[in-house]
């Protein structure tokens, strides 16, 4: 088991780099796009820091894990909007704000989308024709944000509209984002590999090793930007980050990863994480939507309801056997 806990470790340190990488030159590709802070966050940098849960679910449902590749989306949800934002709100300086307008938008979309996501995997099985549907779901949100944007930019009040990068040679984006991509690629086939063998070692079921090695790893982008952002105290790119990475992981990831191959997954712990993603997602919505910021209070809330989670996961969900 050493040698899986190396390779999920490398795999981990490899995806942060590259998919920092991958964020570089996606940014680097809208670097003429003039668009709020957050929406920037919610769809540019959320795309790019979910590429690790994309390819890393895809590639488990592609070798015969759909356990692994639905435990990966759906913890990545729980990780993202507890441990990311939970830590960000707790090292920063100040509290993270929000554009409320566009937050009200994505906390009523990632609420619906967890809804939905659950309702759909009730019977065991997320096949083809629900991925197409969560996919679906994440085109009509980005119809709500555009429309939104549209209108908003009529208005003179709104929030202050930024370039968000210094223009860069087109070359430097092209092989950021093309050795970025590369990355992520390799890095998500080693933590596939890693962390099966860790789930074969404990006895554990592949879903559960999604829910918490593999979504912990394939998160470390979203944590990594969102503390930098608000160490920045530009709490609006990571905000909007960690909320447009919920509706991704559920739409996108989960979405595109059962059109390739259904994901299945025990009923008892379908009923455990679509449940707890939505009281970690609902708290932060709540906590958030009072005064459109989060406080260190707050983030350590969020911090403390992961190793609530986490606890109960393993202690009674489906505990290690090391037999």
């Amino acid at each position: 088991m050493l040698i899986d806990v190396m390779l999920v470790a490398a795999a981990v340190a490899m995806l942060w780099k590259t998919a920092d990488w991958f964020v570089e030159g996606a940014v680097g590709v809208a670097v003429l796009l003039n668009v709020p802070k957050m929406l920037i966050g919610l769809v540019l940098v959320s795309l790019a820091t979910t590429a690790p849960e994309l390819f890393t679910s895809l590639i488990a449902a592609l070798r015969g894990y759909p356990e692994l590749a639905l435990g990966n989306a759906v913890g990545s949800v729980i990780v993202d909007a507890s441990l990311a934002l939970g830590l960000a709100a707790l090292l920063s300086s100040v509290p993270l704000t929000v554009d409320p307008g566009i937050f009200r938008i994505s906390a009523c979309a990632v609420t619906i989308v967890l809804c939905v996501g659950f309702l759909l995997v009730l019977n065991g099985v997320l096949g083809r024709v629900e991925g197409g549907i969560l996919l679906g779901c994440y085109l009509t949100y980005l119809l709500f944000l555009y429309r939104h944007f549209r209108n908003a930019r009529k208005q003179p009040n709104v929030e202050e509209v930024v370039n968000i990068a210094e223009s860069i040679p087109w070359s430097r984006v092209a092989l950021l984002f093309g050795v970025g991509l590369a990355g992520v690629l390799l890095g998500s086939e080693l933590l596939v590999r890693g962390a099966t063998g860790i789930a074969e070692s404990l006895h554990l079921s592949p879903v559960v090793i999604g829910l918490t090695i593999t979504a912990a790893g394939t998160s470390m982008p979203e944590i990594a930007t969102c503390v930098a952002a608000a160490l920045k105290r530009e709490s609006a790119i990571g905000v909007g980050n960690i909320i447009g990475a919920d509706i991704l992981n559920v739409c996108w990831v989960a979405g595109a990863s059962a059109i390739a191959n259904p994901l299945v997954a025990e009923k008892s712990v379908l009923l455990f994480m679509f449940p707890c993603a939505m009281i970690i997602v609902g708290a932060m919505i709540i906590m958030m939507r009072r005064g459109y910021s989060l406080n260190r209070w707050n983030g350590a809330v969020l911090v403390t309801l992961y190793c609530v989670y986490a606890l109960v996961l393993f202690l009674f969900v489906s505990p290690p056997s090391f037999h």
